[in-house]
């Protein structure tokens, strides 16, 4: 039998090699050995060796500005020769979906990456939304929530019976993320990783920071975005602009959280949190919101600490207790990279998307495959998935 024709749509610039990045070469690579061809439509710009790595992994790269400007109908006839289109990061009624849809007979799968909230604009606009919703949904075949909560929340938004939907986590290369030598009579080394927006929370960690008389503390914040200049001023402001560094937007995240003591990611909305998983991974103490999916990662008291989004003497009070304890710092963080290596492993995750890929295909893979396979069913804890997703509606 032969191997599936797979389009891979995501609106993702590579422009660093981070987690995503890593997922994109992981799933190229598992597709291809077997026996499947994906081509890959990314945004720009993107890193040079990402690129040499997509093209040495067997897939084909195309930028996906140039396939939307194409036009709905050539868009719907050059998708129309995938068996798979793989939906990421897309919006569900962008132009790039709707040509997904109308590529007849292609399979779409859609994975949902974000805590999405639905503005509150009336009932006339809620009831045309609600209607939307729905047709929308019609020509995908399943969606994949990166955690529970948001299966649960987007099933209930789309009004998709359980069947048409399942969780398949994010990943974390755990060779490329692990724990690393800290420097001995050093600083304690805090850190967060985020876009610089207001929804991350970064200016709750500042003032709870400011809050604490520690100077042997330094905060290094990964990332950049529209709040980076006003995030630098409150740190002037606290008084705490000798212990933060703002390093901006990095490809070495794996080498600087493996050499951090303790990760903080005060998000007020998070579908999954990417980056706890990481910082997991590389056996730091993880402080972070009780949030979205966030819970479904970080078990309070065992492989870390949650607070309530915008607490900020929570915040303070969850890190004065781990500057003042490194043991307890060193069993959230061994604890962390257990969970991480049995959850969030990205040779499995990916695994479950090709293997998603060819279930909605029909594909049977050939005896010689099978006979490799080994592809575990890892499930989200139910029992930490917050209570506000509600049950699935149908």
């Amino acid at each position: 039998m032969m191997g599936l024709r797979i389009a891979l749509l995501m609106k993702l610039a590579p422009r660093k090699r981070g987690s995503l990045e890593d997922w994109v070469l992981a799933f190229c690579r598992e597709a291809a050995e077997r026996g499947h061809r994906v081509d890959a439509w990314l945004s720009d710009p993107m890193l040079p060796s990402f690129v040499t790595e997509l093209k040495a992994s067997g897939a084909r790269l195309d930028e996906l500005m140039k396939l939307e400007e194409s036009g709905l109908v050539p868009m719907a006839r050059r998708l129309g020769a995938y068996d798979i289109i793989h939906l990421n990061f897309i919006s569900p009624r962008s132009l790039a979906a709707l040509g997904a849809y109308a590529a007849w007979p292609a399979r779409v799968l859609y994975t949902a990456h974000s805590d999405y909230v639905d503005p509150d604009d009336g009932v006339v606009r809620r009831s045309l939304r609600w209607t939307l919703n729905r047709s929308t949904m019609f020509r995908v075949h399943s969606l994949a929530g990166v955690s529970e909560f948001v299966r649960i929340k987007e099933g209930r938004r789309f009004g998709l019976y359980p069947y048409r939907s399942r969780t398949i986590t994010n990943g974390v290369d755990i060779q490329r993320f692990h724990p690393r030598e800290r420097q001995p009579g050093g600083p304690v080394e805090l850190i967060t990783v985020a876009n610089l927006v207001e929804n991350k929370g970064v200016h709750h960690l500042l003032r709870a920071l400011g809050r604490l008389c520690t100077p042997k503390v330094r905060l290094r914040v990964v990332g950049d975005g529209p709040a980076q200049r006003s995030l630098r001023a409150l740190a002037m402001e606290l008084g705490i602009q000798h212990q933060t560094e703002f390093l901006g937007l990095r490809s070495d995240v794996h080498e600087l959280l493996g050499t951090s003591d303790i990760c903080i990611q005060p998000t007020l909305m998070e579908a999954f949190g990417l980056t706890i998983a990481e910082a997991m991974a590389c056996g730091c103490a993880v402080v972070a919101s009780q949030v979205g999916g966030v819970p479904e990662l970080i078990d309070h008291g065992r492989n870390g600490l949650l607070v309530p989004p915008g607490d900020e003497v929570g915040l303070a009070r969850a890190l004065e207790l781990l500057l003042s304890d490194p043991v307890l710092r060193y069993q959230l963080g061994h604890a962390a990279r257990q969970t991480a290596c049995e959850l969030f492993d990205l040779s499995r995750t990916v695994k479950r998307h090709v293997h998603w890929c060819e279930e909605a295909a029909g594909y049977v893979a050939p005896p010689a495959v099978r006979a490799t396979e080994a592809l575990p069913v890892v499930e989200a804890p139910e029992s930490r998935v917050q209570a506000q997703a509600g049950p699935q509606s149908l």
